[in-house]
């Protein structure tokens, strides 16, 4: 996981690299910083990463129910093996 933050009044950049295995969760930036909301609602829905604390971790791009993680390596490529939605 990369933050990558900037501040304009300072004009500085801050970058903030974190190992994440699998199964494992990140604290939630959301306290700090409340545009964090939909990006980490983002990186849960397309990569599976969890947030503690996070006020509202939902899928945000993928339809409810969706099965899998669509950008993470073990996703299906093939379009016979796609998995649907929950029936």
């Amino acid at each position: 996981m990369v933050y990558n933050l900037y501040s304009i009044p300072f004009n500085r950049r801050f970058f903030l690299k974190c190992g994440v295995n699998d199964g494992e969760s990140l604290p939630s930036a959301t306290q700090v910083w409340k545009g964090a909301n939909f990006m980490e609602r983002e990186v849960y829905d397309l990569f599976g990463i969890r947030f503690d604390g996070h006020p509202n971790l939902e899928r945000i791009l993928t339809p409810d129910g969706w099965l899998g993680h669509p950008l993470r390596k073990d996703f299906p490529t093939m379009s016979d093996q796609f998995p649907n939605v929950e029936a």
